[in-house]
């Protein structure tokens, strides 16, 4: 009986190694372990984070370089996107943080006071709302500064037929709140986390998607951004984490 229970662990061994070696490295360390680059990873590439880019090919290209003042000769607008709700992304805020404050060099006073403010952020509960965060960005001044004059003049109501949370089934789900933040070039887009009495996704569901439009900046006409979140990715616990 013991050779035969041996046997039968030496088969499970590395079965288990292998699905843990496959993880990724949120579900593997702790947060405060993370390093910078995987910080930035969560923040940008990951289940929680998307960068969405209309590059040369999707910018208006008709006009000459003089009729643009700092025109680039290959022009881009960067939108990245996050969901400020889900404790991973808060996690790597916090965590790129410490680096950047040197945490392990502080007296401990300081760190007790990096602590306390680094909680607030982290226990937040949305038991109500999604919160997706959005930083723009374009490497040619003038379309940058088109960027910025836009975003920072919308409001909910503005935005109510061109931005949505979509559900499974396509079901679209309505803007809440829109809050201009980091000096006009950034914004939240805040969403209900249940609509129509149901839940906005379940763990069985396949994705979960942001639409928006972005405006006449650089191009002839607005732009559909589409972008969507694999909902087997964005699972912690067995829950999804959004």
């Amino acid at each position: 009986m013991k050779i035969n229970l041996w046997l039968l662990l030496l088969v499970m061994l590395p079965g288990c190694l292998g699905a843990n070696q496959g993880a990724e490295f949120w579900q593997k360390e702790e947060y405060r372990k993370w390093s910078e680059r995987e910080c930035r990873k969560l923040l940008e590439d990951s289940p929680w984070a998307q960068i969405y880019t209309l590059s040369q090919t999707l910018i208006e290209t008709v006009q000459t370089a003089s009729s643009v003042p700092g025109r680039e000769q290959h022009p881009r607008i960067d939108y990245q996107v996050q969901f400020r709700s889900a404790l991973p992304i808060r996690q790597a805020l916090v965590r790129l943080q410490q680096i950047s404050a040197k945490y392990d060099q502080l007296p401990r006073e300081q760190q007790q006071a990096f602590d306390q403010r680094a909680e607030k952020l982290l226990a937040g509960r949305f038991v109500e709302t999604v919160v997706l965060h959005v930083t723009f960005k374009s490497n040619a001044q003038a379309y940058d500064r088109e960027l910025a004059a836009h975003w920072q003049t919308q409001t909910a109501e503005t935005l109510k037929n061109f931005v949505f949370l979509i559900g499974p089934k396509g079901v679209k789900v309505p803007l809440l709140r829109y809050v201009v933040t980091g000096g006009g070039r950034e914004f939240q887009l805040v969403f209900p986390r249940e609509y129509e009495g149901r839940p906005l996704v379940n763990p069985q569901d396949k994705a979960l998607k942001l639409e928006f439009v972005h405006p006449r900046v650089g191009a002839p006409s607005e732009t559909r951004v589409l972008l969507e979140f694999k909902v087997e990715k964005m699972l912690m616990l067995g829950a999804v984490a959004f």
